[in-house]
């Protein structure tokens, strides 16, 4: 009895590890675990338009893939289906799954002139080219490109900003907020931020560098906020959180982001809406 319930609990097992994986293959006609020739041979990968970031895939017979970029994302699953490639976009791999839990895969070179339909955030962070972009403090609506205000309810600094605390030069009232917080280089003369494309890449004036990465999903509060963008190995201009001990703050929503600015808020710790937050305003530089 308690031989055939080892059996039982273990084919349900086998059964619940199959079934949860979306590219094994598992077709009639397969005898043997698939080479990469064999993938090669059996997944037809095209350029829908020479030139473009645009590409269909198929596979005959039929087998689930999954087909990534060269930073190894995933931008198609199945048997067939089309793709839009991101910049900067090398290579693209196609991979499945054996039956015995070995993966297979080829990649292939692909050459990009023209990328059409990209996310305009590309843009955006990146500048038109898809190359990089450096920004800077916007004293354009001076002096509100940074402080504090409602969370989830201002668009900007509404409570405690420049105008209130400072009698007299609000730029240099904000350099000393700098330069007290740690941050010397982070002043509106010496900071700025330079993203770049290829690996998703932040320099700081500081001397600092890291990664960023955006969710254009995670809107806290539609028409308020666009998604996120999260920095990793440092934290933007000045972005601290000052009742915190200005402890360093790496998560952001996006309030603005067009071809010429990139306006972002952190909340406190535990702030619901219209809880204190704090707002970010850049500029690109020219």
């Amino acid at each position: 009895m308690i031989k055939n319930i080892y059996y039982i609990a273990m084919a349900l097992i086998a059964g619940m590890m199959v079934s949860c994986d979306p590219i094994t293959e598992s077709d009639p006609g397969m005898s043997a675990n698939l080479t990469e020739a064999d993938l090669q041979a059996r997944v037809a990968l095209t350029q829908t338009t020479a030139g473009q970031n645009k590409f269909t895939f198929s596979t005959n017979p039929t087998l689930t893939v999954q087909v990534l970029d060269q930073d190894g994302a995933i931008l198609a699953t199945g048997t067939e289906g089309s793709i839009i490639g991101t910049p900067p976009l090398t290579s693209l791999t196609v991979r499945a799954m054996n039956q015995d839990g070995s993966i297979v895969s080829y990649s292939q070179d692909v050459t990009i002139n023209e990328y059409v339909d990209v996310p305009s955030i590309y843009k955006q962070l990146f500048g038109p080219e898809y190359n990089s972009r450096t920004w800077v403090w916007d004293t354009t609506d001076a002096p509100n490109y940074w402080g504090n205000g409602g969370y989830m309810s201002d668009s900007g600094p509404n409570w405690w900003k420049f105008e209130d605390i400072a009698s007299g030069n609000t730029n240099e009232a904000f350099d000393n907020q700098c330069i007290e917080k740690g941050y010397p280089d982070d002043t509106l003369e010496k900071g700025w931020m330079r993203f770049t494309l290829n690996g998703k890449k932040v320099e700081m004036s500081r001397g600092e560098s890291g990664t960023i990465s955006w969710d254009l999903s995670a809107v806290a509060k539609e028409g308020w906020d666009v998604g996120t963008l999260s920095f990793s190995g440092t934290n933007p201009l000045l972005g601290v959180q000052p009742n915190s001990d200005n402890a360093p703050e790496y998560n952001y929503h996006i309030l603005v982001s067009d071809d010429n600015h990139l306006y972002l808020c952190a909340p406190e710790a535990g702030a619901g809406e219209g809880g204190t937050a704090w707002f970010w305003n850049f500029k690109a530089k020219e």
